[in-house]
């Protein structure tokens, strides 16, 4: 029986513990807090895997608004006028996938640690 797969915020949650979860939520991924996904094939794969829950859980906490100023932020020319484009338009018109993706998963892990952050241990 295939057993099925675990969440990806179970599995980052089990990686970094209360301490380094606080410092991913206080300085974010760049600096370094994220030391098991620092480097973009790291994150990639994560991506590849999960990236249904990574839109999900991300989109939920910060709108889907935020995907759509991502994609911009890696060079989407798509830009907003009054809904014309849906965030699914401005991401796929995104030229540097591979760097959206990479500070996607990056944001989805820094919200994951805050989140454990301000669990009681």
């Amino acid at each position: 029986m295939k057993k099925s797969m675990e969440k990806l915020v179970e599995i980052i949650k089990k990686t970094y513990d209360h301490k380094a979860c606080l410092e991913i939520a206080n300085t974010g991924c760049s600096n370094g807090a994220c030391n098991r996904h620092n480097y973009q094939a790291d994150t990639l794969l994560l991506y590849m895997s999960y990236s249904d829950e990574i839109i999900k859980y991300t989109s939920e906490r910060l709108g889907y608004s935020f995907l759509s100023n991502l994609a911009r932020d890696f060079g989407s020319p798509l830009k907003d006028h009054k809904d014309q484009f849906s965030w699914q338009d401005v991401v796929s018109a995104c030229p540097n996938k591979d760097d959206f993706k990479h500070a996607l998963v990056w944001k989805f892990i820094e919200l994951v640690a805050k989140e454990k952050s301000l669990e009681i241990t």
